[in-house]
């Protein structure tokens, strides 16, 4: 629970501000939009959508952010809850100067389910030739070339956690053979499972297609790369006839 702080304005007590660092997203996810909607239900606050002039930064208890820059939430020195509008807390993790309070992840109730749905669409776009088939139709031309079925086909998915278990449990449905890599030991049902840096070679000898739903930390950015890649199974019946 949040405990909602009380500042003084002259002689008036309001209650504490909150700001809005928003940077990046699409005309649906601006500040102009999170400022109207914080507007409506915390009526009882300022909301300040910064830049802004006329504030204190003292006055701001809550910050809600979205792709923060490094050092802006360090200038806030009364700073008491930080609510990030996504789940990715990719740039959060980035800021050396974080201010030490909690962090509240915001995210929508169906968001595992849709990023599985994403996940599962790029795999089968990739197994259905999807994207030579749309290059065929542009230049008029039909060749479809063989297609193995999804259970000749083996999807690794490096991130074992609730994103990654569940995009492995569909695709499995589907039909796919599915392995998961990831830093620590992981089960999941029907899954083939490794871990840690001495099978991770093993992981991506048997991978067709390669998925990557690791968090983006100093741990694995840049884990994808040309050395990786060329790991990858390039001898698999998906991707040849005999």
């Amino acid at each position: 629970m949040v405990q909602i702080t009380l500042g003084s304005r002259g002689s008036q007590w309001v209650k504490a501000a909150l700001a809005i660092l928003v940077h990046g997203g699409t005309e649906n996810w601006s500040p102009e939009r999170w400022k109207a909607r914080f507007d409506e239900v915390c009526s009882d606050r300022r909301v300040l959508q910064l830049p802004a002039a006329n504030f204190d930064p003292a006055e701001v208890h809550y910050a809600a952010v979205w792709k923060p820059v490094p050092g802006e939430l360090a200038g806030f020195p009364n700073l008491r809850v930080i609510f990030n509008l996504g789940a990715g807390v990719d740039a959060l993790m980035a800021d050396a100067s974080l201010p030490n309070v909690p962090l509240v992840r915001v995210a929508v109730a169906d968001l595992t389910d849709r990023m599985t749905e994403y996940v599962v669409l790029h795999v089968l776009m990739h197994h259905r030739q999807e994207l030579y088939l749309r290059n065929s139709q542009r230049e008029k031309r039909w060749a479809p070339k063989f297609q193995w079925p999804a259970s000749a086909v083996s999807v690794g998915i490096m991130g074992l956690g609730t994103l990654g278990a569940r995009a492995a449990d569909v695709l499995k449905r589907i039909g796919f053979r599915v392995a998961g890599w990831s830093r620590s030991r992981k089960e999941v049902n029907g899954v083939a499972c490794f871990h840690g840096k001495a099978q991770l070679d093993a992981f991506l000898r048997q991978t067709d297609i390669l998925v990557c739903l690791l968090p983006l930390t100093a741990d694995t950015r840049g884990i994808l790369n040309r050395d990786l890649f060329a790991k990858l199974n390039r001898t698999a019946r998906s991707a040849r006839r005999s």
